[in-house]
């Protein structure tokens, strides 16, 4: 961080960057927004000028907060700049010579977030910085960062024998319309769908400049004919009420969360989809995978005729990235154990993950039994009156909640099982234990 007391002894250089900005935000601004991100990120200072001796003098603003404002609108705006790396508080106005100045801290963009470029392309956008000057970068350099992107995001590489024409549009509508609904203020919603499919690599550049789906998006928004010709031998079914192979991951996905939710509380059903996305996630596309989800009476399974890998992160991260922005997976590599306390929670059996590599199966299984429902969703009632009246006879449960005299006793020995009640001796009455 910048000493603004000592704002006198700063020069210009590789991480340090003024601008006067007494006519509003300059074009140079973003070139050296780009520069930073792209190598080692920086301090830029609006309200600040180098001096011919070589230091840091404040000039006054007329409206630093309108700067600001100007600045933070542009910068969100992914048809402009192609990511936002900043946080709210990295925008600041702050006091230096007596003047406001608006305070700016660019940090390094990751090696899958770059290039950070300008615009529309990539080849024409992006900056580096060096020395005080902002570059722009030649493709051979773009063309670096690219491809240490892919080696972090293998599923962000354009998929170069497809074309945009290979995406199912209903499917992009259906993902765009879940997003603007978990995120109903985002700059995201007013970009057209080029741009939004460049900001959820989707798509992105070939080495020659050309768009293309990547490996991730196809997977995500190809229509059956273009999966099949990338991915030969993927297969997607849903077998939760009808048998249905669907074109694509994101068709899957909404398919069996419509059923799942129709049939399922809200937490188990976002428990199932979880394990529905892990097993998309962690799928080897290249080794003819077959996915499907299927149930009986007694259990719930997501079923993966591939190999599961077992990294610190996804094998498919950016299509796995893509299902945490609808909020469909759990983003931050606890879903599993997520679901394991749901489970215990209701004093369900464990579920279990199995992998077969003699049947070429992965197999996770998630016991959901309608009678252990039903029974879980009784007992959560119980507990509810329980938890308003502070304490309760049998007699009274019977009559509130209009059970039998059996049930009501087996309700009870089953939290006191659990260890979630006691029993007052004196009155043999129930309340919640402390």
């Amino acid at each position: 961080m910048i000493e603004l007391a000592q704002l006198a002894r700063y020069r210009e250089n590789n991480r340090l960057e003024a601008k006067r900005a007494q006519g509003g935000l300059p074009h140079s601004l973003w070139e050296t927004y780009s520069a930073f991100a792209n190598t080692v990120g920086g301090a830029l200072l609006l309200g600040v000028i180098e001096t011919p001796e070589k230091y840091f003098q404040s000039v006054p603003l007329a409206d630093p907060q309108k700067l600001a404002e100007q600045f933070w609108h542009i910068v969100a705006n992914p048809e402009l700049v192609s990511v936002n790396l900043l946080l709210r508080e990295q925008v600041q106005i702050v006091t230096a010579q007596d003047h406001p100045i608006v305070l700016i801290e660019i940090p390094r963009a990751l090696a899958c977030q770059k290039p950070v470029f300008l615009g529309s392309s990539p080849f024409s956008g992006t900056y580096r910085r060096g020395g005080e000057g902002d570059y722009r970068c030649q493709i051979s350099e773009v063309q670096i960062m690219m491809e240490n992107r892919f080696r972090e995001l293998p599923d962000g590489a354009p998929v170069v024998s497809a074309v945009l024409d290979d995406f199912k549009p209903s499917s992009i509508q259906a993902y765009r319309q879940r997003y603007r609904q978990v995120h109903p203020h985002s700059p995201w919603n007013a970009i057209c769908e080029l741009s939004f499919l460049l900001q959820v690599n989707a798509v992105y550049f070939a080495m020659d400049g050309s768009l293309h789906p990547t490996w991730a998006g196809l997977l995500m928004f190809g229509r059956q004919e273009a999966l099949a010709r990338a991915f030969p031998g993927l297969q997607l079914n849903n077998l939760l009420e009808t048998r249905r192979q669907e074109d694509n991951a994101c068709d899957f996905y909404f398919s069996a969360r419509r059923q799942l939710q129709s049939q399922h509380p809200k937490d188990i059903a976002w428990a199932i989809n979880e394990a529905l996305v892990n097993a998309l996630a962690h799928a080897d596309y290249q080794d003819h995978p077959q996915i499907e989800i299927r149930a009986d009476s007694q259990e719930i399974q997501v079923v993966n005729r591939g190999q599961l890998r077992r990294p610190s992160m996804p094998a498919n991260p950016v299509l796995y990235q893509m299902f945490h922005l609808i909020k469909a997976a759990d983003g931050r590599g606890t879903g599993l154990l997520r679901i394991e306390a749901i489970w215990k929670q209701k004093g369900w059996s464990a579920p279990e993950l199995t992998d077969k590599p003699q049947r070429r199966e992965v197999l996770f299984r998630l016991p959901v039994s309608r009678k252990v429902q039903k029974r879980q969703t009784l007992q959560q009632r119980v507990l509810d009156l329980i938890t308003t009246e502070i304490e309760v006879a049998p007699d009274q449960i019977e009559s509130q909640l209009r059970l039998t005299k059996t049930q009501t006793e087996n309700l009870l020995q089953a939290l006191l099982e659990q260890d979630l009640i006691e029993q007052n001796p004196a009155s043999l009455r129930y309340h919640l234990k402390a």
